[in-house]
Protein backbone atom coordinates (compact mmCIF):
# COMPACT_ATOMS: atom_id res chain seq x y z
CA UNK A 1 0.00 0.00 0.00
CA UNK A 2 2.29 2.56 1.00
CA UNK A 3 4.41 1.84 -2.33
CA UNK A 4 1.50 2.42 -4.80
CA UNK A 5 1.18 6.02 -2.37
CA UNK A 6 4.99 6.37 -3.31
CA UNK A 7 4.14 5.73 -7.06
CA UNK A 8 1.17 8.44 -7.19
CA UNK A 9 3.04 10.53 -5.05
CA UNK A 10 6.57 10.50 -7.71
CA UNK A 11 4.05 10.60 -10.77
CA UNK A 12 2.41 13.55 -9.15
CA UNK A 13 5.75 15.56 -8.59
CA UNK A 14 6.53 14.92 -12.56
CA UNK A 15 3.46 16.04 -13.96
CA UNK A 16 3.85 18.81 -11.31
CA UNK A 17 6.94 19.79 -12.96
CA UNK A 18 6.46 19.25 -16.16
CA UNK A 19 4.05 22.04 -15.95
CA UNK A 20 6.03 24.33 -14.51
CA UNK A 21 8.69 23.83 -17.36
CA UNK A 22 6.14 24.11 -19.84
CA UNK A 23 5.37 27.65 -18.04
CA UNK A 24 8.87 28.73 -17.72
CA UNK A 25 9.79 27.56 -21.40
CA UNK A 26 6.46 29.44 -22.55
CA UNK A 27 7.46 32.42 -21.18
CA UNK A 28 10.80 32.51 -22.72
CA UNK A 29 9.54 32.11 -25.85
CA UNK A 30 7.20 35.02 -25.47
CA UNK A 31 10.15 37.15 -23.92
CA UNK A 32 12.46 35.61 -27.07
CA UNK A 33 9.28 36.70 -29.96
CA UNK A 34 9.20 39.80 -28.16
CA UNK A 35 13.10 40.49 -28.45
CA UNK A 36 12.73 39.21 -31.96
CA UNK A 37 9.86 41.31 -32.80
CA UNK A 38 11.78 44.87 -31.24
CA UNK A 39 14.61 43.77 -33.22
CA UNK A 40 12.47 43.45 -36.74
CA UNK A 41 11.41 46.37 -35.60
CA UNK A 42 14.50 48.41 -35.16
CA UNK A 43 16.30 46.73 -38.14
CA UNK A 44 13.27 48.22 -40.22
CA UNK A 45 13.53 51.38 -38.71
CA UNK A 46 17.36 51.33 -39.99
CA UNK A 47 16.58 50.15 -43.63
CA UNK A 48 14.29 52.79 -43.97
CA UNK A 49 16.50 55.60 -42.45
CA UNK A 50 19.44 54.03 -44.38
CA UNK A 51 17.28 54.68 -47.22
CA UNK A 52 16.07 57.87 -46.64
CA UNK A 53 20.32 58.79 -46.01
CA UNK A 54 21.27 57.66 -49.43
CA UNK A 55 18.42 58.81 -51.24
CA UNK A 56 19.13 62.23 -50.00
CA UNK A 57 22.96 62.11 -50.28
CA UNK A 58 21.68 61.35 -53.65
CA UNK A 59 19.94 64.12 -53.96
CA UNK A 60 22.38 66.49 -52.89
CA UNK A 61 25.13 65.58 -54.98
CA UNK A 62 22.99 66.34 -57.84
CA UNK A 63 22.06 69.99 -56.30
CA UNK A 64 25.71 70.40 -55.92
CA UNK A 65 27.07 69.37 -58.93
CA UNK A 66 24.23 71.11 -61.08
CA UNK A 67 24.33 74.54 -58.63
CA UNK A 68 28.42 74.07 -58.60
CA UNK A 69 28.85 74.23 -62.65
CA UNK A 70 26.96 77.73 -63.02
CA UNK A 71 28.61 79.38 -65.29
CA UNK A 72 28.66 83.46 -65.95
CA UNK A 73 26.84 85.19 -68.82
CA UNK A 74 28.32 85.64 -71.70
CA UNK A 75 25.59 86.58 -74.12
CA UNK A 76 23.81 88.86 -72.27
CA UNK A 77 20.59 89.14 -70.22
CA UNK A 78 19.30 85.34 -71.34
CA UNK A 79 21.86 83.53 -69.61
CA UNK A 80 22.22 86.10 -66.49
CA UNK A 81 22.18 84.50 -63.04
CA UNK A 82 18.62 84.88 -61.28
CA UNK A 83 18.16 83.74 -58.27
CA UNK A 84 15.72 84.52 -55.63
CA UNK A 85 14.53 83.06 -52.05
CA UNK A 86 12.10 80.87 -53.88
CA UNK A 87 13.52 80.05 -57.19
CA UNK A 88 17.30 80.07 -58.77
CA UNK A 89 18.21 80.02 -62.33
CA UNK A 90 21.40 79.83 -64.07
CA UNK A 91 23.54 78.48 -67.17
CA UNK A 92 24.87 75.16 -66.04
CA UNK A 93 28.01 73.28 -67.05
CA UNK A 94 26.78 69.83 -65.93
CA UNK A 95 22.92 70.02 -66.08
CA UNK A 96 21.13 66.84 -64.80
CA UNK A 97 19.60 65.95 -68.05
CA UNK A 98 20.33 67.56 -70.95
CA UNK A 99 23.60 67.45 -72.92
CA UNK A 100 26.22 70.26 -72.92
CA UNK A 101 25.57 73.75 -70.86
CA UNK A 102 22.16 74.91 -70.40
CA UNK A 103 19.91 76.96 -68.62
CA UNK A 104 18.68 75.02 -65.87
CA UNK A 105 15.99 76.34 -62.90
CA UNK A 106 15.49 75.08 -59.12
CA UNK A 107 12.27 76.43 -57.48
CA UNK A 108 10.17 75.72 -54.19
CA UNK A 109 6.82 74.98 -55.38
CA UNK A 110 3.50 74.45 -52.96
CA UNK A 111 0.96 72.43 -53.89
CA UNK A 112 -3.20 72.81 -53.32
CA UNK A 113 -2.38 71.14 -50.15
CA UNK A 114 -0.12 73.44 -49.12
CA UNK A 115 2.95 71.02 -49.50
CA UNK A 116 6.50 72.30 -50.50
CA UNK A 117 8.75 70.45 -52.82
CA UNK A 118 12.12 71.40 -54.47
CA UNK A 119 11.66 71.09 -58.30
CA UNK A 120 14.79 70.91 -61.29
CA UNK A 121 14.05 71.82 -64.81
CA UNK A 122 16.41 71.97 -67.97
CA UNK A 123 15.84 71.75 -71.61
CA UNK A 124 15.37 68.15 -71.97
CA UNK A 125 13.16 67.45 -68.77
CA UNK A 126 10.22 69.84 -68.44
CA UNK A 127 9.33 69.13 -64.50
CA UNK A 128 11.49 66.81 -62.39
CA UNK A 129 10.67 66.60 -58.67
CA UNK A 130 13.93 66.32 -56.96
CA UNK A 131 12.80 66.42 -52.93
CA UNK A 132 8.31 65.19 -52.24
CA UNK A 133 6.65 67.86 -50.23
CA UNK A 134 6.26 68.41 -46.19
CA UNK A 135 9.57 70.46 -46.24
CA UNK A 136 9.43 73.58 -44.06
CA UNK A 137 11.22 76.88 -43.67
CA UNK A 138 12.44 76.47 -47.69
CA UNK A 139 14.52 79.05 -49.09
CA UNK A 140 17.59 79.81 -51.23
CA UNK A 141 20.13 82.45 -50.11
CA UNK A 142 22.79 83.69 -52.02
CA UNK A 143 26.32 85.28 -50.55
CA UNK A 144 29.31 87.11 -52.35
CA UNK A 145 32.74 86.13 -51.34
CA UNK A 146 32.55 88.66 -48.18
CA UNK A 147 29.51 90.21 -46.65
CA UNK A 148 26.09 88.84 -45.63
CA UNK A 149 23.81 85.97 -47.22
CA UNK A 150 20.99 87.68 -49.65
CA UNK A 151 17.53 86.50 -50.64
CA UNK A 152 17.92 87.60 -54.15
CA UNK A 153 20.94 87.43 -56.63
CA UNK A 154 20.85 89.30 -59.93
CA UNK A 155 24.07 88.31 -61.94
CA UNK A 156 24.37 90.71 -64.94
CA UNK A 157 27.04 91.30 -67.45
CA UNK A 158 28.73 94.32 -67.17
CA UNK A 159 27.20 97.17 -68.99
CA UNK A 160 31.14 98.68 -70.02
CA UNK A 161 34.40 96.85 -70.25
CA UNK A 162 36.31 98.04 -67.26
CA UNK A 163 39.04 100.80 -66.82
CA UNK A 164 42.50 99.22 -66.14
CA UNK A 165 45.69 101.02 -64.43
CA UNK A 166 47.91 100.76 -66.69
CA UNK A 167 50.75 99.93 -63.83
CA UNK A 168 48.60 97.46 -61.74
CA UNK A 169 46.15 95.97 -64.23
CA UNK A 170 43.83 96.25 -61.41
CA UNK A 171 40.47 97.94 -62.75
CA UNK A 172 40.13 101.42 -61.33
CA UNK A 173 36.80 100.24 -60.41
CA UNK A 174 35.82 96.90 -59.07
CA UNK A 175 32.77 95.80 -60.38
CA UNK A 176 30.23 93.55 -58.90
CA UNK A 177 30.67 90.02 -58.79
CA UNK A 178 28.64 88.79 -61.81
CA UNK A 179 27.98 85.16 -59.78
CA UNK A 180 27.69 84.78 -56.41
CA UNK A 181 30.68 82.88 -54.15
CA UNK A 182 27.68 80.56 -52.23
CA UNK A 183 24.35 78.99 -53.18
CA UNK A 184 22.34 77.87 -50.22
CA UNK A 185 19.54 75.85 -49.50
CA UNK A 186 17.71 75.68 -46.12
CA UNK A 187 14.62 73.93 -45.43
CA UNK A 188 13.47 70.70 -43.27
CA UNK A 189 11.93 67.50 -44.10
CA UNK A 190 8.44 65.84 -42.48
CA UNK A 191 10.79 63.90 -40.08
CA UNK A 192 12.12 66.63 -38.62
CA UNK A 193 15.49 66.44 -40.88
CA UNK A 194 17.29 69.60 -41.67
CA UNK A 195 18.50 70.25 -44.93
CA UNK A 196 21.89 73.07 -45.10
CA UNK A 197 23.34 72.35 -48.73
CA UNK A 198 25.92 75.39 -49.20
CA UNK A 199 27.66 74.75 -52.64
CA UNK A 200 30.53 76.79 -54.05
CA UNK A 201 30.90 78.29 -57.10
CA UNK A 202 34.13 78.39 -58.33
CA UNK A 203 33.74 80.61 -61.88
CA UNK A 204 33.57 84.27 -60.46
CA UNK A 205 34.62 85.69 -63.53
CA UNK A 206 35.55 89.27 -61.61
CA UNK A 207 38.04 91.09 -63.58
CA UNK A 208 39.60 91.86 -60.53
CA UNK A 209 40.04 88.26 -59.20
CA UNK A 210 41.26 87.53 -63.02
CA UNK A 211 43.85 90.14 -62.73
CA UNK A 212 44.73 89.00 -59.63
CA UNK A 213 44.73 85.62 -60.42
CA UNK A 214 47.79 86.10 -63.32
CA UNK A 215 49.85 88.40 -61.18
CA UNK A 216 49.82 84.96 -58.61
CA UNK A 217 51.16 82.70 -61.39
CA UNK A 218 53.60 85.74 -62.66
CA UNK A 219 54.44 85.84 -58.87
CA UNK A 220 54.13 89.36 -58.62
CA UNK A 221 51.87 88.88 -55.17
Amino acid sequence: MSAMRSVRKAGGFTLLEAVVTLVIVSMLIAMLMQALSQSLGLRTRMLRLYGESREMLLQEAWFRESVGAAQPPVLGPGDAFDGEGDAVSYMSAAPLVANGSARVRWWLATDEAGLVSLNYADPDVEHLRVLDGLLQDAAFSYRAAEGEWRSEWQGLPPARVPVFDAETMVPEVEPEPILPRLVRLQAVTAGGRRIDWVVHLSSDLRVGDQSAGSREMRGDL
